[in-house]
């Protein structure tokens, strides 16, 4: 063979060489792994789809994704609210607020929804965060109203936790109790938006109202949930999670005695005002003759001189019937106001001079502005 010639053939040796290792290479490749789910970060993901499959979610609506890609707190609960998006290879989905550490996550992907889609099983998977502690701490701390009576008629209790809970709605882990240890059924409004305070502390139990104003369809079908002269115990159950996904510390009860339906509005003219002495720091004290709303007591009342806020601190006591302010500087000798909006409640839902038990909703005033009510007192 020529000199020329055998650089030549080295050099088509060399390229056959290459294609046929190309050749085999793509015959005898692994295949791509399934499409699977993931937790990463705190943010759900779905890998390993079709290149098809991805650009069809690209196209997608934002209320079209949940049809799709969904993750909730249980199989059969409803997705939780959140952003999607197609990153590469990866479709992701970032919760609206942080998962539960020590809860799992029920995950559905269904391809088969895609518009123009030919079916297909839906993919699944349950995922969570490891929980960051083993034993239980959170407990209940009290139950509003802390009076050892409530009407029959009453609209709504508040439950304060130790430390901050889930973000799953309670209703599931409340059970109210006659007084023959029977479930009331149908007492507790059975809705999915979760009345929690801004830091999960405190739930707000509603009673339905529909059973509580009397004369509506609810009522006159199933009547109240409790009954005059008898108790009704409000059962916390243990597993309710706290923010850690651990169960509860213990089972919580409260008991309470049940009095007739107070339909009254609140009268100022029955509230009693003990003002303080001058030249000292002593508190104002207003008294109710029935159990106020906790929540509004907090929020509606104050104290006004010459137009302007007196800054202070207020303490509740007596079973939410009565209202302490300590002025953050000493009281002068002067007039003041007691001020109190008329959004103010007791625990049946009687405001400032408008009962509950109102002929026609439609005749509540819609003002957004809650009226002032100014009751002067002496500072000597």
């Amino acid at each position: 063979m020529s000199r020329i010639l055998v650089p030549f053939v080295r050099v088509l040796r060399g390229v056959q060489l290459l294609s046929l290792a190309l050749l085999l290479a793509s015959c005898g490749s692994t295949p791509s792994a399934p499409p699977s789910i993931s937790l990463n970060d705190g943010k759900v993901e779905v890998s390993g789809l079709p290149s098809d499959t991805l650009r069809a979610l690209e196209a997608l609506s934002d209320d079209q994704w949940p049809d799709v890609f969904a993750v909730a707190v249980s199989s059969d609960a409803p997705g939780m609210l959140g952003a999607y998006r197609v990153d590469g290879s990866i479709v992701r989905f970032t919760p609206a607020f942080p998962l539960d550490a020590g809860r799992q996550y029920a995950v559905r992907f269904n391809a088969g929804t895609l518009p123009g889609a030919a079916g297909g099983p839906a993919l699944t998977a349950m995922v969570g965060r490891p929980a960051e502690r083993t034993e239980p701490t959170t407990e209940v701390l009290r139950i509003y109203p802390t009076g050892g009576a409530v009407p029959e008629n009453v609209l709504r209790m508040y439950i304060e936790f130790s430390a901050p809970m889930g973000r799953k709605s309670g209703v599931e882990y409340l059970t109210l109790l006659d007084h023959n240890g029977k479930e009331i059924p149908g007492a507790v409004l059975p809705l999915d938006y979760e009345f929690w305070s801004p830091d999960h502390r405190r739930f707000t139990v509603f009673f339905d109202p529909g059973r509580v104003k009397d004369g509506i369809l609810p009522n006159r079908e199933m009547g109240r949930a409790f009954t005059p002269g008898k108790t009704v115990t409000l059962v916390v159950n243990r597993d309710w999670r706290d923010e850690h996904g651990l169960p509860l510390k213990a089972e919580h009860r409260r008991s309470f005695e049940v009095l007739p339906a107070d339909t009254r509005p609140l009268s100022p003219a029955d509230w009693r005002i003990t003002p303080p002495p001058a030249r000292g720091r002593m508190p104002l004290v207003v008294t109710f003759p029935t159990p106020l709303d906790q929540s509004l007591l907090m929020r509606a009342l104050g104290v006004r001189q010459n137009g302007k806020v007196v800054e202070g601190e207020t303490t509740l006591g007596a079973g939410e019937t009565q209202w302490s302010f300590t002025p953050r500087e000493p009281w002068t000798a002067g007039t003041y106001q007691f001020l109190a909006l008329d959004i103010l409640e007791d625990i049946a839902g009687n405001q400032v001079g408008r009962a509950f038990e109102v002929d026609n909703f439609d005749s509540v005033d819609k003002d957004p502005d809650p009226k002032q009510v100014l009751l002067p007192f002496q500072v000597k």
